[in-house]
């Protein structure tokens, strides 16, 4: 694994590495050879074994319990069958995870692989442009969502789950309970990871882009408008190299993604419908109403803010009708505050000098570029099951 990007994320991989969530960064570098990388591997599947067995334990002990409190309040039917399939989410989804790692094993190297050659190529495409100038660090992004997201569902996640868990059950096995409900939420966290990939790397391509507008703006060379021409093509061929790699990225979250998906969706009918049995319980605890509100807040914002961190980068490439406007009245005034605007609108603002009409080689590449915006659209989805944005949470909300 090489590239700044990927070493500033590095911890985030590690802890969800340590979550059997994702393979070991370091599989993925040249320091483990041989028996050494046969040695680890082989440890890390037990270790996903030991947590799968972990997963099974406890929905067995989440059933029993669970039977136990229905017969008790003497609600069979609907409630029993949808708590049960909600508990056997549990080793399910572990499956799915699991297998996901081993199956597209290969393909998540390649996916490292990728990142890193695009940011470096990036970056050299830059240099002659004046480079990529003072943006905010990555790594900084980085702790202020992935960091901050993480903290919060470590921190507040527990606090309104564990609290509505029945009495009947022992302690530690609440806290297995709990560490199970984390990590799957933490695979969300994931997602959103490698989609700040993707934006990190069109936010650059975005910021050299304008440069190259404003190259053209003041270009009177015939050599140099060669130069500028031989950039934008190369800018166009590294935007497809990152629809290419949001796809590989769709191969590989679609089945955890959608089974995540459903999981929130089955825990929070569960929720909705325990909490309306227990108004009928005269021994629920006082704050237990609040506290599953609270669960069912956290397990929708985990879903959303994917939507809305794969909104961003759709953004970044297209906008609406308003934001459309926004992008002209910003390229009317300032050049500094067109970093704003969306690559479609900076494309289709590239004039060469001071005339009207560009020269006809540079047109040709900016109808290229045009068209291969209009025909990729950058979707994020689950093999065209569902798109992953604002517009598609909404649908499903």
């Amino acid at each position: 694994m090489e590239g700044n990007m990927l070493t500033a994320a590095r911890p985030y991989l590690q802890l969800l590495a340590l979550l059997t969530l994702t393979p070991p960064p370091s599989f993925y570098e040249g320091a483990l050879r041989g028996c050494d990388w046969r040695l680890w591997m082989l440890g890390f599947g037990c270790y996903c074994f030991c947590i799968l067995l972990l997963g099974i334990d406890v929905t067995y002990v989440n059933i029993r319990i669970l039977n136990f409190q229905i017969l008790m309040l003497e609600v069979e039917d609907f409630t029993s069958a949808q708590g049960k399939v909600q508990k056997l989410c549990y080793p399910l989804l572990l499956i799915v995870i699991h297998g996901n790692m081993l199956i597209y094993f290969r393909k998540l190297g390649s996916i490292y692989t990728e990142i890193a050659a695009l940011e470096r190529d990036i970056d050299a495409a830059s240099q002659s442009l004046g480079g990529l100038g003072r943006r905010l660090k990555f790594r900084q992004r980085l702790a202020k969502l992935i960091g901050l997201w993480l903290l919060i569902l470590s921190v507040a996640f527990p606090l309104v789950s564990v609290p509505s868990m029945t009495e009947y059950m022992d302690w530690y096995y609440k806290i297995f309970t709990e560490l199970l409900l984390v990590m799957f939420q933490m695979k969300i966290v994931e997602y959103g990871l490698f989609v700040l990939f993707v934006e990190e790397l069109l936010l650059r391509l975005r910021h050299t882009l304008i440069q190259l507008q404003q190259e053209f703006t003041n270009c009177e060379h015939h050599a140099l408008l060669q130069a500028l021409c031989v950039a934008l093509q190369r800018n166009k061929q590294l935007v497809a190299r990152v629809w290419k790699l949001v796809g590989e990225l769709e191969i590989y979250y679609t089945l955890p993604m959608m089974s995540l998906f459903v999981n929130n969706g089955f825990a929070m009918l569960h929720i909705v419908n325990w909490a309306y049995i227990q108004t009928l319980n005269p021994n629920d605890c006082t704050n237990c109403r609040f506290t599953r509100f609270g669960n069912v807040l956290i397990l929708l914002l985990n879903l959303l803010i994917p939507c809305w961190l794969s909104q961003r980068c759709i953004n970044t490439v297209s906008c609406t009708p308003v934001e459309l406007n926004t992008s002209i009245m910003i390229y009317r005034y300032s050049f500094v505050l067109l970093q704003y605007a969306s690559i479609n609108r900076i494309i289709h603002n590239v004039r060469c000098g001071a005339g009207n009409s560009n020269p006809e080689w540079l047109s040709n590449i900016l109808r290229e570029y045009v068209l291969q915006m209009e025909h990729l659209k950058l979707r994020f989805s689950c093999r065209n099951f569902f798109d992953i944005n604002l517009k598609s949470f909404g649908g499903v909300s």
